[in-house]
């Protein structure tokens, strides 16, 4: 449901302060659609925990949903291309840092937001389990399947991009079969190639994931599992792809950690390969620089230590609580 008629059913409910916030919200809501939590907090003299209490008041999961809801609205009145002429900066220095890292924070923070951690382990688990994992995404949407294809090769070895562009795409469709995962990448506008490989991909038995821009797009309508990435239509970096980007590092972490040993062996087979060609002895290297193998174990080291001091904070917690019990007896 668009902003302004969450508002208008809502309208009833609200207190005196959230229409006061809904005032604030629609007459700003081209800045504040690519906004956090906090930020719409500070601009209206709020805390951005009432901020998210107004989003829900509303129907909405969380801020995430409300904010993607204005940005629908948005689209309605002035189209993508319209969109990226709102609200421009007029200065190109400090300002225009400033914006663009806040704009793809907030990406991140929407991505994060959207998606559960179930739902990652549950496609990370499906793709530990699969054949063949494939990946398809076409024009800027391209480098964003390739590294996701290079990255999980990292954990399993079996990932590969499907692209129209390699001139074999029939050819190597027909290799797509039961116990595959395939993996669609698409934002609005949505081209037909990237929707072509899921449906077949889908008809031959693969199990079809999609990383797309709203649940209702066509590349949902054809997925088991879908994670939905926050996307900017603002002035300021319109084509980022932020998001997107904190997506795969999640997926590709969960996948290195569950296979673990695996990964360790493939890393050093890798350093083994890079030292045989030389690639240690370029200009800008040192022999003290860490190997893939070094960093998969530093990261190992560091998630232990977490989880160690996580424990113990647990049990400390649980020993005052016992204290306290004892005391008041």
């Amino acid at each position: 449901m668009l902003f302004v008629d969450a508002v208008k059913a809502a309208s009833a409910q609200l207190t005196p302060s959230q229409k006061q916030l809904a005032r604030h919200i629609l007459d700003h809501s081209e800045q504040i659609a690519f906004a956090t939590a906090k930020q719409v907090g500070d601009a209206a003299g709020v805390s951005d925990a009432a901020v998210v209490r107004f989003a829900r008041a509303l129907g909405y999961d969380g801020f995430p949903a409300m904010r993607m809801a204005l940005r629908d609205g948005l689209l309605e009145r002035v189209g993508s291309v319209g969109m990226r002429s709102i609200g421009h900066p007029t200065s190109s220095g400090e300002d225009l840092r400033r914006a663009v890292f806040a704009n793809d924070a907030a990406l991140i923070e929407a991505t994060e937001q959207l998606n559960s951690t179930a739902l990652a382990e549950t496609v990370v688990d499906l793709m530990s389990r699969a054949r063949r994992i494939w990946i398809v995404g076409h024009g800027t949407t391209y480098p964003l399947a390739l590294m996701l294809s290079m990255q999980l090769n990292q954990a399993f070895g079996n990932a590969d991009v499907l692209n129209v562009g390699n001139g074999d795409l029939a050819d190597r469709l027909r290799h797509v079969g039961k116990g595959d995962v395939l993996i669609g990448i698409g934002y609005a506008r949505y081209l037909p190639y990237t929707l072509d490989v899921m449906r077949i991909g889908g008809r031959f038995g693969a199990h079809v994931i999609a990383i797309t821009d709203k649940p209702s797009s066509p590349l949902a309508e054809l997925a088991q599992h879908t994670f939905v990435v926050g996307r900017s239509g603002a002035a300021i970096a319109w084509w980022s792809q932020a998001g997107t980007l904190a997506l795969v590092n999640w997926l590709v972490e969960i996948a290195l950690h569950r296979n673990g040993p695996a990964v360790t062996e493939w890393l050093r087979r890798s350093d083994e390969v890079w030292r045989e060609l030389g690639h240690w002895n370029s200009d800008g290297n040192s022999p003290d620089d860490r190997s893939l193998v070094d960093h998969l174990k530093a990261q190992e080291s560091a998630a232990q230590a977490f989880a160690s001091q996580s424990t113990k904070e647990h049990s400390n917690e649980g020993s005052e609580v016992q204290v306290g019990r004892r005391k008041r007896r």
